[in-house]
């Protein structure tokens, strides 16, 4: 495998993923970022973050929909003291860097099992084109464009992260450490906590 094609399509798959999504950065808030974002007065101050671990209904102005998603709201106090307010911009940003860890996890997670199944110098750009359908598939679109919705992303990094640590760092196992990044994304969405029937299947 050579690693500096690997390198380019690596970085061409990146201007892909950034390309396809140039004019979300231009979004605004839609839907349920009203509640969570714009009209909820927790995020507005770095100093609450420790209660959003202890306290649910910090998550949102609306009591029927709170629910305990901390990391949410710790990322969104964060980006609202950086863009000193509610500029939609730096929030769409923060998202992205997200979804482009998802993928370099996702392509390490990918060559792992390439390798384990079947050995060959190709399965670096067979787990790069994995990697660009997901990262350029319409299905991700409503992750990465709908603030709130990051949490989608904070959860599946979560999960593949920590298959990626079980697979590279057996010596993590032992002391559980691979559980960490599912721990993590579970604060930020539930769903990261079907890691542990995926592993056991």
């Amino acid at each position: 495998m050579d690693r500096w094609k690997l390198t380019a399509c690596g970085l061409l798959t990146l201007l892909a993923v950034l390309g396809a999504y140039a004019n979300h950065f231009e979004n605004t808030f839609h839907f349920d970022d009203a509640h969570t974002v714009e009209e909820n007065p927790f995020i507005r101050d770095l100093h609450n973050i420790p209660r959003f671990f202890t306290d649910a209904t910090t998550f949102s102005s609306l009591p029927t929909n709170q629910s305990y998603r901390p990391l949410i709201s710790t990322t969104l106090a964060i980006d609202y003291h950086l863009a000193h307010g509610l500029n939609p911009g730096w929030f769409q940003v923060d998202t992205f860097i997200w979804f482009v860890l998802l993928l370099a996890a996702m392509f390490f997670f990918f060559l792992h099992l390439m390798e384990s199944a079947a050995p060959s110098p190709n399965n670096g750009y067979v787990a790069m084109f994995a990697v660009a359908l997901y990262g350029l598939h319409p299905v991700c679109a409503e992750s990465v464009n709908y603030i709130v919705q990051r949490g989608e992303v904070h959860s599946t990094l979560g999960v593949v992260l920590a298959f990626v640590m079980y697979l590279y760092w057996p010596r993590c196992r032992a002391w559980g450490l691979y559980l960490l990044p599912v721990i993590v994304g579970s604060l930020s969405k539930p769903p990261a906590l079907m890691f542990l029937p995926i592993l056991f299947v």
